[in-house]
């Protein structure tokens, strides 16, 4: 039985962490953290740390975490690349450095196999050994040592967080975050939200579930048709996209009046973006349909909530 695991802290990682920890307990046999290392390929500490939720993990190391629970990587991707683009404008401080994958010295796991090949910095140490244990000169054990360390060297400088290439590693193209010349800064994003029946608002302002209709606020209805509709105020124009991502400024581009009915569930089904742009105020709401209910109209949402610079 593994040991329990010490308290989510409080903070803007806290929902990313504890869905982590949710994934990996909801994973077919639960897998403890050393039984997910053998999958993933990152050391148990390295994991554990990912789901403690005082640093936001690589994306490596996410993606990693996710794929060996069973987990949809995609969706996972987008969900990092938005709160990396979160914290480097307010919490750098909160994003964690590169962590390597685990070779066969870095704690429990899969042991190398005889005659297989030590990888990184055992292979090198072992070479460097192996030329010196042979009695050849003492020249051939520095050239062995010289050349790991340019080896390290240029691996530094490839994974290194403040290279360019290691950026365009680590922060792909995302579904819906605004690139550095949008007209638009975000608010909040990726904020999960269930709506329990058409009684209550998704109030798009403050990223919250509420039983009051507010400034700019969404809730459902029949639809007309009796399959249900996202229910829009006034003044707000909408956008269907027929692609797997939507930034605010196409959302700016493409959005026309909204029908009288709205939104039905029908045009939206789960995994469809649709946006909502204010023509008092020019913010812009970008909505990712998780699940819909025609019985009671219910709506479950992921939402990004941007206002213009």
């Amino acid at each position: 039985m593994g040991r329990r695991e010490t308290p989510v802290p409080d903070g803007p990682l806290r929902e990313f962490a504890l869905e982590l920890r949710e994934l990996r307990v909801t994973a077919p046999g639960a897998p403890t953290y050393r039984e997910l290392a053998r999958k993933a390929n990152y050391s148990p500490s390295v994991l554990s740390r990912a789901a403690a939720g005082h640093t936001l993990p690589t994306l490596d190391v996410t993606l990693a975490f996710v794929a060996a629970c069973g987990g949809e990587v995609e969706e996972w991707r987008q969900r990092w690349t938005m709160l990396h683009v979160t914290l480097q404008r307010a919490r750098p401080d909160l994003i964690a450095e590169p962590d390597e994958p685990r070779d066969a010295t870095d704690g429990p796991g899969e042991p190398t196999p005889p005659g297989g090949t030590a990888t990184g910095r055992t292979a090198a140490a072992s070479t460097a050994t192996g030329r010196v244990a042979g009695g050849r000169p003492l020249l051939v054990a520095l050239v062995a040592a010289l050349a790991a360390a340019v080896t390290l060297a240029v691996t530094l400088a490839v994974t290194s967080p403040w290279s360019s290439q290691a950026k365009r590693q680590v922060v792909p193209p995302s579904s819906s975050t605004p690139s550095p010349t949008s007209a638009y800064d975000p608010v909040y994003l990726d904020r999960r939200l269930p709506l329990p029946d058409y009684n209550f608002y998704f109030d798009l302002q403050t990223g919250v579930v509420t039983e009051g209709d507010g400034p700019w606020s969404i809730s459902t209805n029949s639809g007309g048709d009796g399959h249900g509709a996202f229910e829009l105020p006034d003044d707000t124009d909408v956008y269907i996209s027929p692609e797997p991502s939507l930034t605010p400024d196409r959302c700016a581009a493409h959005a026309s009046p909204a029908p009288s009915y709205g939104v039905r569930f029908r045009q939206v089904p789960p995994r469809t973006l649709f946006c909502l742009r204010s023509r008092k105020t020019g913010e812009i709401a970008v909505i990712k349909v998780i699940e819909t209910d025609d019985g009671n109209y219910a709506a479950k949402i992921a939402l990004d909530y941007y206002r213009p610079r």
